[in-house]
């Protein structure tokens, strides 16, 4: 795991950005944490950046594009998930 000092750029920066949707968050957060990104990093930018809570945080991180297997979100999915967040 990181020090939140090193994932606390990352999280400024895609608070920031001028990105719009779910699954451009999770591109834009997996660009900006670079060889960082990992589930566990993933969860804590979102967290940091949009105050998501934990449990959602955590579903986010099975995006398709960032998990395979059964249990996979879909673009759709992330998109519901993530909404209350990031419509603030």
């Amino acid at each position: 795991m990181y020090a939140p000092s090193l994932l606390d750029p990352a999280a400024e920066s895609l608070k920031l950005s001028d990105v719009c949707g779910a699954t451009q968050v999770a591109r834009e957060a997996r660009t900006l944490l670079g060889e960082r990104f990992s589930s566990v990093t993933f969860m804590y930018v979102l967290m940091r950046a949009y105050e998501v809570e934990y449990n959602a945080a955590r579903d986010a991180s099975r995006w398709h594009e960032f998990h395979g297997g059964p249990r996979a979100l879909s673009d759709a999915d992330l998109e519901t998930l993530l909404a209350p967040w990031l419509s603030r």
